[in-house]
């Protein structure tokens, strides 16, 4: 999550709660009318005649938006958690007050074609629907917060009041989950310690070396650019490695020739505090919500289509190799260095890392990715699921779970990223995909790591989601002429 996006998720959870509930309080009012003929011979005789639903479907134009000003009042479309107790207190006391605003509204009104009985049935049924959505909905926002790109990883540089200040406002902050790695203090001579509750990892001058080797999405700076030694350098640093850089008020930042006109330059809020952020890689908020509607959609189709497919070649591996898991679990790095775990279909023996060592000298990939197209740890059947890409499919999963995306650079192992030069780091900035630029451009003729990590660097700076179909559709002709790695 960026900074943009953490007042559009918090107002996205508002109102996704209000619709959730107007759809609860509707399907409350139809179940009401549906049961009405049930209990009704039991009960004190309604003159109201049970017509078609039509019409009584009108009552929901007063209902709803009663309701919904009544639960506004109550704090029961607010994100935040409450202790259902005092939601259920709550949720009564607002149908009460919305079952009292309707009987005076029928006797004022003398609507004889308003059925009392089922007036009634619908805020008994109201009740545990507004409780059981609420829980529902919220737990899955929590779910999604703790995701590990919705965690927003923070580098401080600063020790004293305004950097001690922002750590208790990032604490407290409910709108985005903001988690601190720690501070850096300007002085070189800096003694071990902790700052609210976060490891002071010592001077500002390793600022460079702990970005590139720790995920980070955010380094802030907390104190006045006079007595940052090297901060332009910091800043150029962790823009270089592509993360998001926001100074707090009191940082002059003319002053070191970052103006107005600058690229992604602007004025937002992070963790409730004024801030002005940094960044030279665009992801506008409207891209980032449609390439992920387009990864759900796209991976969930085929993830479905393609089950009959999956069963088989996991019974084929199991058959053609009985020793081993089916499924490779692959440990890799995705946007910012945040660890993940990801799948594929083993195409190799059992102990092919272990067998690793004695094949590194045949390393067809020129930088710190081992590639070797005649691999002899591969199996047979994972010669053919290699060449026409069939390993990776288990991938749709992890980007249907959010940790890939359909489109991107590929993931990287952590023992690969040590060896990266500081400007191919930039790799992982945005999350990996399953096809990218290096796929469809000749992923088996690309020798130099050079080259393939200047092609993530292109499809960073040009993404759109044009371009993200574009790969899409040239990756289809790639795998089925079988141009994959085997």
């Amino acid at each position: 999550m960026n900074l943009r996006g953490e007042f559009f998720e918090a107002r996205l959870a508002r109102r996704a709660l209000a619709a959730a509930q107007a759809a609860a309080l509707s399907a409350c009012f139809y179940l009401s009318y549906r049961v009405l003929p049930v209990y009704r011979p039991y009960l004190r005789h309604d003159p109201t005649r049970v017509g078609p639903f039509r019409e009584f479907a009108w009552m929901l134009l007063i209902i709803l938006p009663l309701w919904y000003a009544l639960y506004e009042r109550a704090g029961l479309l607010a994100p935040q958690r409450i202790p259902l107790g005092i939601a259920f207190k709550r949720s009564v006391r607002a149908t009460l007050l919305g079952l009292a605003a309707l009987a005076l509204m029928i006797f004022t009104l003398k609507a004889a074609t308003m059925s009392r009985l089922l007036v009634f049935g619908f805020c008994v049924a109201a009740v545990p629907a507004t409780l059981a959505v609420r829980a529902g909905l919220l737990g899955w926002f929590r779910a999604r917060r703790s995701h590990i790109y919705n965690i927003v990883r923070i580098a401080v540089i600063g020790t004293r009041e305004r950097a001690r200040e922002f750590m208790r406002a990032a604490r407290a902050n409910e709108s985005c989950d903001y988690q601190l790695v720690g501070c850096f203090d300007p002085e070189p001579d800096a003694a071990p310690g902790e700052i609210e509750g976060a490891p002071l990892l010592g001077s500002s001058d390793g600022i460079g070396a702990y970005l590139f080797d720790h995920p980070v999405d955010m380094v802030v700076l907390a104190m006045p650019a006079e007595r940052v030694p090297n901060c332009r350098a910091h800043i150029e640093a962790a823009l270089e490695l592509g993360l998001r850089v926001a100074v707090l008020p009191d940082f002059y930042l003319p002053r070191l020739g970052y103006a107005q006109g600058w690229r992604d330059l602007r004025l937002e809020p992070v963790a409730g505090c004024p801030a002005v952020s940094l960044s030279n890689i665009e992801r506008p908020e409207g891209y980032r919500a449609a390439k992920r509607v387009l990864d759900v959609a796209v991976s969930a189709l085929l993830l479905a289509l393609l089950a009959p497919l999956l069963l088989v070649i996991a019974a084929l591996v199991r058959l053609t190799s009985p020793e081993g898991p089916i499924f490779y679990r692959w440990r890799v790095l995705g946007m910012n260095k945040k660890a993940f775990t990801g799948y594929k279909f083993r195409t190799m023996v059992w102990n092919a890392e272990a067998l690793k060592p004695d094949f590194l000298a045949q390393n067809e990939m020129d930088g710190p990715v081992f590639k070797l197209r005649r691999d002899p740890r591969v199996t047979p059947i994972g010669r053919i699921l290699r060449k026409y890409s069939l390993d990776e499919l288990p991938q749709l999963w992890s980007v249907l779970k959010g940790d890939m995306s359909l489109v991107g650079p590929r993931p990287s192992f952590a023992e690969e990223a040590q060896r990266y030069e500081f400007w191919q780091r930039r790799k992982l900035s945005i999350k990996p995909g399953i096809t990218c630029l290096w796929q469809i451009n000749g992923r088996n003729e690309i020798r130099s790591f050079e080259q393939w990590a200047r092609l993530d660097l292109e499809y960073i700076a040009s993404a759109s989601l044009w371009l993200d179909c574009k790969i899409l559709l040239k990756t289809i002709p790639v795998v089925l002429r079988g141009r994959g790695a085997y």
